[in-house]
């Protein structure tokens, strides 16, 4: 298991549905209302829903937004036991995110087969060819990314399916002239 540099919380702290701080739309138009303050939308081919179990089960193309948060996935399963979300989990070819970061006033995208946000753990896993990107910036890819939101750590390791090795890209700051 391979910790990585500091930098990395900035990069995932604002991941699916965390962030504390404000977020801008693309047009950063948008009031300066947090995302989590936002409404949700979702799209899909098709829903099938419990609200007595607390589980809601989208799929075809599923799309949510809130905010600045895009969340992409073939399948998106949400658990929200008396209507608070304890779990997201989106699958897919490639699950897919994008969320504007308020503190570094950039993108941040990620991707992955399977991404994961516990909220009471308030933990978010990528798990499958896992890559978390600030364009222009840092990419982190690796089999699986675990990110510890209250403590600010990440862990990058292999899986037993997926042996390959981290693999951390830091851009330079261009030169002040």
């Amino acid at each position: 298991m391979q910790k990585v540099n500091r930098f990395i919380p900035t990069l995932l702290l604002s991941l699916i549905f965390v962030s504390g701080a404000n977020a801008a739309t693309e047009s950063k138009s948008t009031p300066s209302k947090p995302d989590e303050q936002q409404p949700v939308n979702i799209s899909a081919n098709s829903l099938k829903a419990s609200e007595k179990e607390g589980k809601s089960l989208y799929s075809g193309n599923v799309i949510v937004t809130q905010g600045s948060l895009t969340l992409k996935g073939d399948v998106i399963n949400i658990s929200h036991p008396n209507n608070q979300v304890t779990e997201v989990i989106a699958t897919g070819k490639q699950a897919s995110f994008k969320r504007f970061s308020q503190i570094d006033q950039a993108w941040l995208k990620g991707k992955a087969n399977k991404i994961e946000y516990h909220a009471q753990n308030r933990t978010v896993l990528l798990i499958g060819n896992a890559q978390v990107e600030q364009p222009g910036k840092h990419i982190i890819k690796g089999p699986r990314l675990f990110y510890d939101i209250a403590n600010q750590t990440l862990q990058a390791q292999s899986t037993e399916t997926e042996k390959k090795r981290i693999s951390v890209t830091f851009t330079p700051a261009p030169a002040n002239k």
